[in-house]
């Protein structure tokens, strides 16, 4: 081993850090600022889960983007330095953007951030701040979100204008495959999806955003690798984008059948509030996830 190239790697690995952290620094400041009538860091002081979640979502999508701008082949650590950070405010617009699309589409045109400081009353009468359900389909926006541009912005192969290019219509493409899954997730489930997020069922709010997230994880798959083209680039994207989600769509069922044999998700959603076995459900979609992504 010779150590002179060791330490110079960690060298250059720490300063990909510092501009990794500078960044989750950076949608901090960003987001203070957009909802500087309230300060999310005394709601999360407060125990404000939902808020606490959505940053969660926030910062965790950032770093797994900018993870997929660190792949690929080197063109020299100075240049390197300076794509990442080219990619790293890229990163920062497209996740508020995502935020946005969540907020006035997602969601059916909820306010996130009132309903992240609203207070609910819970069946047990008690009280507490917060849309949680809100929170954790917003943050999963976002880490789904991530895993888009991770996936666009890694590999190698085309232009230094082609990989801004493909991030901008990979963005585009796969926050209208989100959309459109969320809306079939909603068609396809025996409850009002939307209606149990806007009363804080957390465990509604589990479902629709681990599923994000899962779908995430699999279209990152059918987007990283060289660059061979736009329109075969394109067409694999919609035929891996295809395949994921009937394959998510027959996990769920699967899911249900083996993991909850006594129950249904329906009933542990809409009835019993159940966030355990959300969690359970969700972690299991997001394995079969990971599975379909590295089968690819």
């Amino acid at each position: 081993m010779d150590i002179a190239v060791t330490l110079a790697g960690l060298g250059q690995g720490l300063t990909y850090v510092i501009v990794g952290i500078f960044f989750i620094w950076l949608a901090k400041r960003v987001d203070d600022w957009r909802t500087k009538e309230f300060n999310d860091d005394v709601h999360i002081d407060d125990g404000n889960v939902a808020v606490g979640l959505r940053r969660a979502g926030l910062y965790l999508g950032i770093a797994i983007a900018l993870s997929g701008a660190m792949d690929g082949s080197s063109k020299g650590f100075f240049l390197d330095v300076i794509q990442l950070v080219i990619d790293g405010l890229i990163i920062t617009g497209f996740m508020f953007s995502s935020r946005f699309i969540n907020d006035y589409i997602m969601l059916g045109n909820l306010n996130n951030d009132e309903e992240c400081i609203k207070v609910f009353q819970q069946p047990d009468k008690n009280e507490v701040v917060g849309n949680t359900a809100v929170g954790m389909v917003e943050a999963g926006m976002y880490i789904a979100t991530g895993f888009i541009l991770n996936g666009s912005l890694s590999g190698a192969g085309g232009t230094f204008f082609q990989g801004i290019v493909s991030a901008v219509l990979f963005f585009i493409v796969g926050q209208i495959t989100l959309l459109l899954f969320g809306l079939l997730y909603e068609l396809i489930t025996p409850f009002n999806v939307r209606n149990e997020i806007k009363k804080n069922n957390l465990a509604a709010g589990i479902g629709l955003g681990g599923i994000l997230m899962a779908l995430g994880i699999i279209l990152m798959s059918s987007i990283s690798g060289p660059f061979t083209g736009w329109t075969n680039d394109l067409a694999s994207f919609g035929i891996y984008a295809l395949f994921g989600i009937v394959m998510l769509l027959i996990s769920r069922l699967v899911i249900d059948r083996l993991l909850l044999p006594t129950t249904n998700i329906a009933t542990e959603v809409k009835e019993d509030r159940n966030v355990a076995a959300l969690i359970v459900v969700v972690s299991a979609i997001n394995a079969v996830a990971i599975i379909i992504a590295f089968s690819m």
